[in-house]
């Protein structure tokens, strides 16, 4: 019997070349045929909407508080411009992406994360059990 040799263990993750453990779900890596990353668009609709309404209401906003001179002509651009970088952040955190195991019962979702070079080190990990298991 050979001895169990880690390839790497981070974060909920474990890579050895006879297992693999991803949160808490454990494949044998004698079952894993291949492994992939694979990015899904995001579906960013409604931040989209917010990034335009915020930057047309912050255009309005701003024209309005340069014309005028009451107390709380501030108001409007401060709320839109909120409401802009607010859209923003939310469209630059939607970058799923995924770790695909296939196995001899079909390809599954192995791992989602935002951070592509996670996702990185965790394939490579797997692909280097996979050729060490021979």
């Amino acid at each position: 019997m050979t001895e169990e040799r880690s390839f790497l263990n981070n974060g909920g993750v474990y890579v050895s070349n006879t297992r693999v453990v991803i949160h808490g779900t454990t494949y044998a890596t004698a079952n894993i045929t291949s492994v992939r990353k694979h990015m899904v668009p995001a579906k960013s609709g409604c931040a989209v909407v917010m990034v335009i309404l915020g930057a047309l209401g912050a255009i309005g906003g701003l024209t309005t508080a340069l014309s005028g001179n009451n107390g709380d002509q501030w108001t409007p651009f401060i709320m839109c411009a909120i409401l802009l970088i607010a859209g923003i952040v939310w469209l630059r955190s939607l970058h799923p992406t995924y770790l695909m195991l296939a196995t001899a019962g079909g390809e599954r979702q192995g791992m989602q994360s935002n951070d592509e070079g996670v996702v990185d080190r965790v394939t490579a990990a797997i692909a280097d059990a996979i050729v060490h298991r021979g």
